[in-house]
């Protein structure tokens, strides 16, 4: 009787092992394959979805959304270029700007060689960057165009960084 109560409980855990693990791949399935929203996960909800434009899988999300960020920067850096002369944080801008796409570059290959550990590290680079520029240029609180511009990218590769959580290893 005993030895029957613990094959029975034995098979119970099993079974509640088996569910529990399907049913964890499957959740995992939905948020990673492209079940969801990716921009879920990120703080800039409404800049996220704008630039993914309602792609589902968190790979190409990631791509799209650090490829824009590329684009965007590079005109920042066009337009830091002419007034960096200037000062008020926008020499501290354009230099580090080289950085953030190099980073940014480095990135898109980390994607397509699945590598999330250094997708990870060079967009947390790059947010460091885009960080010191916007402190540079009064923390976004600053009104001028240049100020808002360095803010909103800050917001872009702070989504980048959150959508590269879920990117599939």
């Amino acid at each position: 009787m005993k030895m029957s109560t613990n094959l029975h409980l034995a098979t119970a855990v099993v079974l509640l092992l088996l569910t529990a693990s399907q049913s964890g791949v499957a959740m995992a399935q939905r948020v990673m394959g492209g079940g969801r929203d990716p921009c879920s996960v990120s703080d800039f909800k409404v800049l996220c979805r704008s630039v993914v434009k309602g792609q589902k899988n968190v790979n190409a999300a990631t791509e799209v959304s650090i490829r824009e960020l590329m684009k965007r920067t590079i005109k920042a850096k066009e337009a830091a270029k002419i007034s960096r002369k200037s000062g008020g944080g926008l020499k501290t801008c354009y230099s580090n700007y080289d950085s953030a796409l190099e980073n940014l570059q480095k990135a898109l290959k980390n994607i397509k060689q699945n590598d999330g550990f250094s997708l990870n590290i060079n967009l947390s680079a790059s947010l460091t960057e885009f960080d010191t520029c916007n402190d540079a240029m009064g923390g976004g609180k600053a009104s001028n165009v240049f100020a808002k511009s360095t803010s909103t990218l800050h917001e872009m590769a702070d989504n980048c960084l959150a959508l590269s959580t879920l990117v599939k290893q």
